[in-house]
């Protein structure tokens, strides 16, 4: 008989917020040739657990008993952003139906990542239900999942007292996974560093020719914190003879002033939002990704699918980034312009040799994130 997995997190398909949802997807259906795999994850209606079968995987999804569901994205301000947190920390009917599921499913161990909407009390019930719990810490919510000093505090001296009952916790990085330990969080855990699967589907290369201007690609949230606007105002100060197009896909916050400028320089080609076919099309069709981030993102999925488009990356050196780019010299330092500047000049001017390597050396980077079963495989037999 197999043994039984139950993976939690926020969100699961066909509802994908972000990369943890294709992560978690991909895994699921990856150990279901080895496990009965079980998902708890959130739903939007009000009452009772919903349960369906996708590709070989029992989907539970848990009642909205919050104020609002985690999945409504509407501005719901302050206060009641407080008041969701502050229930999302502890909601006895819902601790109740946990109780209830996980008595019934009988899992032989709990694999949680993203807790928001599900509430990080489910280790505590694992615990006084003896299920040894697996944690993947892929972003700050356990530590900052607010903008209140005070209340995440709160939130933060409760989670790290609720993270002593997990067996074993795993980063996406060594940085997401120091950040961790380094707040207090995980301290009687076993760690391990599991990078997140990225299957990207594979398109044909355009062939640059030596000596030609650069097409350049940002792929991702138009946002602040991304750095984009940044991006923009390098490729502004770069003569057309070194960049002649920065593709822009994504929407956000920026995308409107980025508009604009695009109206005074035809080289910026805004996308907008297009399918994930489209994304990997265009990254197949330029010469470099720019990730330019200010936030210190845990992993970094767009340096990855672009790696196995075979284009080469140039991205800051915050977070974990610093960890997927093998090439040191393909990292620049957070908002310095004139080193992006100085990166794109060299890589524009490389001879079609050294551009050839760069190019092989990015299919060859991206080959370990193809496949995580088997690090998973390892830890859960540990634990269990």
């Amino acid at each position: 008989m197999k043994k039984k997995i139950l993976i939690v997190n926020s969100f699961y398909f066909p509802t994908i917020v972000g990369g943890a949802e294709i992560s978690t997807q991909l895994l699921a259906e990856g150990l279901s040739a080895d496990y009965e795999v079980h998902v708890l994850t959130t739903g939007e209606q009000k009452k009772k657990v919903l349960t369906e079968v996708i590709n070989g995987v029992t989907v539970h999804r848990l009642p909205s008993l919050n104020i609002y569901s985690p999945l409504d994205r509407k501005d719901k301000g302050t206060l009641k952003k407080l008041t969701w947190h502050f229930i999302n920390m502890y909601q006895p009917a819902q601790a109740k139906l946990l109780t209830k599921l996980l008595k019934e499913i009988k899992p032989d161990l709990i694999h949680s990542q993203n807790l928001m909407g599900i509430g990080t009390y489910l280790w505590n019930i694992c615990t006084q239900l003896s299920i040894p719990i697996v944690h993947t810490t892929r972003d700050y919510a356990l530590i900052e999942p607010v903008n209140s000093g005070v209340v995440n505090r709160f939130i933060h001296k409760v989670n790290a007292k609720r993270s002593l009952n997990v067996k074993k916790v795993v980063g996406i990085s060594n940085y997401i996974l120091k950040y961790h330990q380094d707040h207090q969080l995980f301290q009687r855990s076993a760690a391990d560093v599991i990078g997140n699967v990225v299957n990207a589907e594979r398109f044909e290369r355009r062939q640059r020719i030596e000596g030609e201007p650069l097409t350049v690609g940002y792929f991702g949230q138009v946002a602040s914190n991304k750095g984009v606007m940044m991006l923009v105002n390098t490729i502004r100060q770069l003569d057309s003879s070194i960049v002649n197009k920065l593709v822009i896909c994504g929407t956000g916050d920026q995308l409107d002033k980025i508009k604009e400028i695009a109206e005074t320089d035809t080289r910026i080609v805004i996308k907008g939002k297009v399918s994930q076919k489209e994304v990997y099309q265009q990254m197949a069709s330029v010469d470099v990704t720019v990730v330019p981030s200010k936030w210190a993102e845990p992993f970094g999925r767009v340096i990855i699918e672009s790696y196995q488009q075979g284009t080469p990356v140039l991205a800051t050196a915050v977070g974990g980034i610093p960890e997927l780019i093998p090439q040191k010299d393909m990292l620049f330092e957070r908002e310095n312009i004139e080193e992006l500047k100085d990166k794109l000049i060299v890589i524009q001017k490389m001879s079609q040799k050294s551009y050839d390597k760069l190019v092989s050396d990015s299919y060859e980077n991206s080959v370990r994130y193809r496949d995580n079963l088997v690090d998973y495989k390892r830890v859960y037999e540990k634990v269990m």
